[in-house]
């Protein structure tokens, strides 16, 4: 069985042809890939983007697998000036924004049986995903996540375990994880997000920037 190869399948094999140590430059760049995918992936591997249900394998081994294969099948270019480590690394970088950037459409186009909307959601997004604003975001698309994100601390600052809820949300957590950390039931962690959001939702700094859509 012949196996597909890419535009750049000779090119990029001439440049692993010409390394003096094959195996150990391979074996350096697949652990640097691994590193910088790990750091970069945090704790935003349990669910979303880079859930292991939506990817079908580990997100890292999911993204590491993946650009080390673009380069022997020559899917994607081996560019002059790179080392293997940095083009392994490239490549996993872009598929990981590619993979958000889908995750975003599924979930717009997606029809969840209830979904509460507004900046809550938003926030809770940004955390689990992302590490900056998207691609394109402004100076006062970071001022504007800032101030929301102080308002929330305001709004909850008297409420111990609103507190400590938005403070793993902050790191990222997901539920189970929150569950342990508050000694709670996971059903008692979604009734504490909902406590949260109506809080959130009595303000009038949040007032208009809220809705709940109920599957039809």
């Amino acid at each position: 069985m012949d196996i597909e190869t890419g535009e750049y399948f000779e090119r990029n094999h001439q440049k692993l042809d010409g390394l003096q140590n094959v195996e150990a430059a391979w074996a350096a760049a697949i652990e640097k890939c691994r590193r910088e995918v790990c750091i970069r992936l945090a704790k935003r591997t349990h669910f979303g983007a880079h859930s292991a249900t939506r990817l079908g394998a580990e997100a890292i081994d999911y993204y590491v697998g993946y650009a080390i294969e673009a380069v022997l099948n020559g899917s994607w270019q081996w560019k002059d000036g790179h080392t293997l480590s940095q083009q392994l690394c490239r490549i996993a970088g872009s598929v990981i924004d590619t993979e958000v950037n889908k995750f975003r459409v599924e979930q717009k186009n997606g029809e969840p049986e209830v979904v509460y909307g507004g900046v809550f959601d938003d926030l809770e997004t940004y955390f689990y995903q992302q590490e900056e604003l998207p691609e394109g975001g402004s100076d006062m698309d970071q001022l504007i996540l800032d101030q929301k994100i102080q308002a929330i601390e305001a709004i909850i600052q008297r409420d111990t375990e609103c507190v400590l809820f938005w403070d793993c949300i902050k790191e990222g957590m997901k539920p189970a994880e929150i569950a342990a950390i508050m000694e709670k039931t996971p059903k008692q962690v979604y009734k504490l997000r909902e406590v949260f959001i109506r809080k959130i939702q009595s303000s009038p700094y949040f007032e208009s920037d809220y809705y709940a859509k109920v599957k039809r």
